[in-house]
């Protein structure tokens, strides 16, 4: 049986824990013995997968660690980690403490995982330039990458100038089953059938682009009215994005949903999904809504990260030309998971 560590910061409600999650779900446990670190016991996942596999608590480092090169951070702190391992994993690859860790462990292989565009990320977010900045060395303790798209592999390997590596394009395993159990629940809202319901999914963060999404709508309804978008999340932009609504008197078309521990109830009840990402990862969100049969209006230039569904190059056009079907098509995208799933073997193995 081979031996999996790996690392991760937290739990807690993200892209990338519940990748992790479904991850674990999805390996076989009579091959692989996984020991899930983490740093924080917070959880907004607390799944029945964490009483199969050994979960431990390590103490994070300082905050300060973040402003501190990782060269130097990696000689005057360390973990000990007292067990041998075939594989290392840094899950989460934006935190000192976990990359630390991973490197710490005595392993075969140490692997990172790449979750964004990173050349994106740098050119849009000054947090991460100025994180980067400290953290960027430790790319070199690491020997196997894997991103999560080809979208997010080659912006990576473009500006960490790596060439003695192995890379792995491994998408994250989307969990279909439970997205259509929770898609069946009840709702607190009630939704207009009248109208063509849409609905948007992610942090409100200038990545996500709902600024661009809310300008978008504002053109629609000077064609048609009978739009209405619901957008659930939350996040730093949620203020300014909620007076932008406002201002542009938009109350009528436009819905905050908050943060939803359950999207998919509300998912299943509109009719299309749509998404204005300045630049994404892999865009789970986009196949989340692709297994309930929704409508996709996905802009083109997220095309890099994502194959197997539909772009426009007019995202106010298409949300124009949009009209009500009777019967959603469930997709459980079993051909897509069965191949990612061999590809973690082919890694692990």
């Amino acid at each position: 049986m081979r031996t999996i560590a790996i690392f991760q910061t937290d739990l807690k409600v993200g892209g990338i824990q519940k990748s992790l999650i479904n991850m674990l779900k999805s390996i076989d446990l009579e091959k692989y013995s996984i020991d899930l670190y983490l740093f924080d016991e917070e959880k907004f996942f607390d799944e029945p997968i964490l009483n199969k596999i050994n979960v431990i608590y390590l103490k994070p480092k300082n905050n300060i660690s973040k402003f501190i090169p990782f060269s130097f951070f990696y000689k005057i702190c360390k973990y000990k980690i007292n067990k041998q391992y075939d594989i290392s994993i840094d899950y989460n690859s934006y935190n000192p403490s976990c990359a630390l860790a991973a490197i710490n462990t005595n392993a075969n292989k140490h692997i990172i995982w790449i979750h964004n565009d990173v050349v994106r990320e740098r050119k849009e977010d000054i947090k991460y330039r100025i994180l980067r900045f400290f953290f960027k060395s430790k790319y070199k303790y690491f020997n196997t990458f894997v991103g999560v798209s080809d979208g997010v592999i080659e912006p990576f390997k473009t500006l960490n100038k790596i060439k003695d590596s192995s890379f792995y394009v491994i998408p994250n395993i989307i969990d279909s089953s439970e997205i259509v159990k929770k898609s069946k629940e009840n709702i607190d809202i009630i939704v207009d059938e009248s109208k063509y319901n849409l609905i948007s999914v992610g942090r409100l963060v200038i990545q996500k682009g709902f600024d661009i999404l809310i300008d978008d709508i504002k053109q629609v309804i000077k064609k048609r009215k009978d739009i209405h978008l619901y957008i659930v999340g939350d996040g730093i932009k949620g203020r300014s994005l909620k007076k932008k609504v406002k201002k542009n008197k938009l109350e009528d078309y436009i819905t905050f949903l908050g943060s939803k521990s359950n999207p998919y109830k509300y998912e299943s009840r509109m009719d299309g999904f749509v998404i204005e990402s300045r630049y994404e990862g892999q865009g789970i969100v986009i196949l989340e809504a692709k297994i309930l049969g929704l409508d996709l209006i996905i802009p083109d230039r997220l095309n890099k990260y994502l194959s197997d569904v539909p772009f426009t190059s007019n995202v106010i056009e298409s949300i124009i030309s949009l009209k009500k079907k009777n019967i959603k098509n469930i997709d459980m995208l079993d051909d897509y998971n069965n191949n990612i799933i061999q590809k973690l073997y082919n890694l692990f193995d």
